[in-house]
């Protein structure tokens, strides 16, 4: 995560995977597990993933992406 804005009330992330920048709210998909956005804070992006066992069964995972700190800077 690199940026955050909230426009109309609506909070936004923004994210950078490689060369490519992507803006993302609550309900997109994001990453390689099925991941959905259910939550966006000025800090993090919080992901519900559905992750396949080696033995085929489905579970749920929560992840973040914290935002990211410019190198330097103090926060």
């Amino acid at each position: 995560m690199i940026g955050y804005l909230n426009i109309n009330r609506r909070p936004i992330a923004v994210i950078q995977v490689e060369d490519k920048v992507k803006q993302v709210k609550v309900g997109d998909y994001l990453g390689l597990d099925f991941g959905m956005v259910t939550q966006i804070t000025d800090k993090e992006v919080v992901m519900r993933e559905l992750i396949q066992d080696s033995a085929g069964d489905w579970s749920e995972r929560t992840s973040s992406l914290y935002l990211q700190a410019k190198e330097g800077s103090k926060k």
